[in-house]
């Protein structure tokens, strides 16, 4: 079969690096980045971030094969900046704003409850409200005879 082994898309081949830089030798302050198992989700991200930069003059990824897990990230900048070191804020930049969403989506979204946790409270708040409608009655008032007993405190 040409499909390849699942294990390929997230396990680094021994002897390869992560990432490989290659210097552009046509253009000035130009190279680019090879990353070996990432794919559109971050490629967009960094592209994305390294337009943001003011040194950046052009920044862009392509997947040059589907089946192949690898990224290759073009950076051209200006005599300010030079490739690497954009490729560095803008990773920076990055870890810093996932980093901040990460919190916000953490204190907006509600933690996850074990159901029988749930379960217990929901059975303490019934015994805690039976216990209160004995003492004080159905109506709320207090019932001197105590817990709702006829003879007063449990029949002593």
């Amino acid at each position: 079969m040409n499909q390849p082994d699942r294990y390929s898309r997230f396990v680094l081949p021994e002897g390869k690096d992560k990432v490989e830089y290659r210097q552009d030798t046509k253009l000035k302050n130009a190279g680019q980045y090879v990353i070996r198992l990432e794919d559109h989700t971050v490629g967009n991200m960094l592209r994305q971030q390294l337009h943001s930069d003011e040194a950046v003059v052009f920044a862009g990824y392509r997947i040059p094969h589907p089946l192949d897990p690898l990224m290759v990230v073009r950076i051209q900048t200006t005599d300010a900046k030079q490739p690497q070191e954009a490729m560095a804020h803008a990773l920076l930049d990055l870890k810093a704003e996932i980093a901040e969403l990460k919190t916000s989506l953490a204190a907006q979204v509600p933690r996850p409850v074990d159901p029988a946790t749930v379960q217990q409270q929901q059975y303490m708040a019934q015994q805690q409200q039976a216990g209160m409608d004995a003492m004080y009655g159905q109506q709320g008032g207090f019932n001197p005879a105590g817990y709702g007993a006829p003879g007063g405190y449990g029949g002593y």
